[in-house]
C-alpha cells in the first residue's frame, strides 16, 4: 500500500501551489476572530449574546449537538472493526475515531461558553444529579471523550516523530519516553474491543437521551414524540458516516491513493445510505403522527406561527426529506455508480440534513412555545438573533475542528497495525 502523502494543490498560472499553508492561515484568522468574541463572553457574561430566559439555547447548542452527531461514525466503526472483526475498514475506522474526538472535544469547548459559569464545568462530575437527563448526557459525553482519547493515542503515536526520528537516538531520554509511549499505545490497542463496547454503550445512551431531552421541555407540542431518541441515534449514524465517507475520499484517495481500496469506500457509502433511508422513513412517520393524526390544537397553532416567520415546513420537506432521500438512494447504489465526485456531493447532503435536524429541534419549540399553564395553555412567539460574539465563538470552535482535521490529514500516517509493523 502506498503511504506517501500527496498535498492538495491548486493551479495558479503555470504553477501548482500547495494550498495547505494558505488554508491554515485562514483558519488561524478564524481562531483570532473567535478569541476576541471569547474574551467578550468571559469578561461580560452571557449578556453579550442574544440568549434569554425564553431562548436559553441558541447557535452554540446547535453547533454542540451537530458536532456530537457528526462524530457518530466513531462508535459505529469501532463495532465494525473490533467486534465484527472486519479489518478492511481498520484504516477508515481510525479516521472515524479522529472525527469522533474532534466532534466531542469541539462540543465540550463550546459548552464552556454556553455555561453561565464556565469555571464550574466540573460540577456535574462531582455533584451528581442522577434524575436529570442533562446530567446523564454530560457524564456519557465526558466518559466517551475519554474513550476516544484512549483510541486516538495509538493512532497519533504511529507518526515517525515517535518511532524513527533522529533525535530519538541522540537523546536517550527521548528514546525511553518514546518506548514507554509505544508500550502504552500497544496496551491500549489490546483493549480496543473493550473500548468499542464501552463507546457503543455510552454513545447510544447519550444520543438517545439528547432526543428524549426535547420531549420534556416547554415546547413539547412540536418536540414531543416517542421516536425522537431513535431519530437522534440514526441521524447521528447516517450523517456521521456520510461525512466520514466524504473525508475518507479526500484523505485516502486524493492525499494517500492506494491506502484504502475503492471497494471499502463504496461500502462505507452504502452503510451511510442505508441508515439515512431508515432514519428518513421514521422521520416521515413521526411528522404524520405529530401533524396529521394529532388532534392537539396547540401543535397546529405552533406550526402555523412558525411557518409565518420561518420556512419551517419547507426546511422539513426539502432539507430533512428530499436532501436525505435522494442522497440516501445514491449512496446505497455506490457500487453501481462508481463515481466518487457524484458520491461526495451526495454525502454532503445527509451531513447537512443532520445539522438541520438539530437546528429545527433546538429552535422550533423555543421560538414558538406553549406556556406551562395546564388550564389555559397559550402559544407564545419569541425571537432570537445571534450576536457577533456568538458567531465569533462559533468561528473559534469550527476553526479548531478544521485545524485538527487538516493537521491529522496532512501528517498522521493512518497505517494499519500490520503495515506499520512491517515498516
Amino acid at each position: 500500500m502506498q503511504s506517501t502523502i500527496q498535498p492538495l494543490t491548486m493551479r495558479m498560472g503555470k504553477r501548482e501551489v500547495d494550498v495547505f499553508p494558505f488554508w491554515i492561515a485562514l483558519l488561524v484568522a478564524g481562531l483570532a476572530f473567535g478569541a476576541v468574541g471569547a474574551y467578550q463572553v468571559f469578561a461580560y457574561g452571557l449578556q453579550v449574546t442574544g440568549l434569554s430566559n425564553q431562548i436559553p439555547w441558541g447557535l452554540w447548542i446547535t453547533i454542540d449537538l451537530s458536532a456530537i452527531a457528526l462524530g457518530g461514525s466513531a462508535f459505529v466503526f469501532g463495532v465494525i472493526v473490533f467486534l465484527l472483526r472486519n479489518k478492511r475498514f481498520e484504516i477508515v475506522g481510525k479516521l472515524a475515531v479522529l472525527l469522533g474526538f474532534l466532534g466531542y472535544s469541539a462540543a465540550g469547548m463550546i459548552l464552556l461558553f454556553d455555561l453561565g459559569q464556565p469555571l464550574r464545568f466540573w460540577h456535574p462530575i462531582v455533584f451528581w444529579q442522577p434524575h436529570s437527563l442533562l446530567w446523564e448526557i454530560t457524564m456519557c459525553v465526558v466518559l466517551y471523550l475519554t474513550v476516544l482519547m484512549a483510541e486516538l493515542l495509538p493512532i497519533v503515536l504511529e507518526h515517525s516523530l515517535f518511532t524513527t526520528h533522529p533525535l530519538l537516538d541522540r537523546f536517550p531520554i527521548l528514546r525511553k519516553t518514546s518506548s514507554s509511549l509505544n508500550w502504552l499505545a500497544h496496551r491500549l490497542h489490546g483493549f480496543a474491543p473493550a473500548l468499542a463496547v464501552i463507546g457503543l454503550t455510552l454513545s447510544l445512551l447519550h444520543q438517545a437521551s439528547l432526543g428524549a431531552t426535547y420531549s420534556v421541555l416547554s415546547g413539547r407540542g412540536l418536540w414531543f414524540n416517542q421516536s425522537a431518541p431513535v431519530q437522534f441515534v440514526l441521524s447521528a449514524m447516517g450523517g456521521g458516516i456520510a461525512l466520514l465517507f466524504f473525508l475518507s475520499v479526500v484523505v485516502f484517495r486524493m492525499m494517500r491513493p492506494g491506502l484504502v481500496k475503492d471497494e471499502a469506500l463504496y461500502d462505507v457509502a452504502r452503510i451511510a445510505g442505508g441508515i439515512v433511508l431508515l432514519c428518513i422513513y421514521i422521520r416521515v412517520w413521526d411528522w404524520a403522527v405529530t401533524n396529521y393524526y394529532s388532534f392537539d390544537t396547540e401543535v397546529a397553532l405552533q406550526t402555523e406561527m412558525l411557518n409565518s416567520i420561518t420556512p419551517y415546513s419547507t426546511s422539513f420537506w426539502v432539507g430533512q426529506v428530499l436532501f436525505a432521500l435522494i442522497p440516501g438512494i445514491i449512496l446505497l447504489m455506490a457500487k453501481r455508480i462508481r463515481n466518487f465526485r457524484i458520491l461526495m456531493i451526495a454525502a454532503v447532503l445527509p451531513a447537512f440534513c443532520t445539522v438541520l435536524v438539530r437546528w429545527n429541534y433546538n429552535f422550533s419549540g423555543l421560538i414558538v412555545s406553549i406556556t406551562y399553564d395546564p388550564f389555559t395553555p397559550t402559544v407564545v412567539l419569541n425571537s432570537y438573533a445571534p450576536t457577533w460574539q456568538e458567531w465569533a465563538v462559533a468561528s473559534l470552535v469550527i476553526s479548531y475542528w478544521l485545524i485538527g482535521f487538516s493537521l491529522a490529514a496532512r501528517f498522521l500516517p493512518f497505517h494499519s497495525a500490520g503495515h506499520a509493523h512491517k515498516e
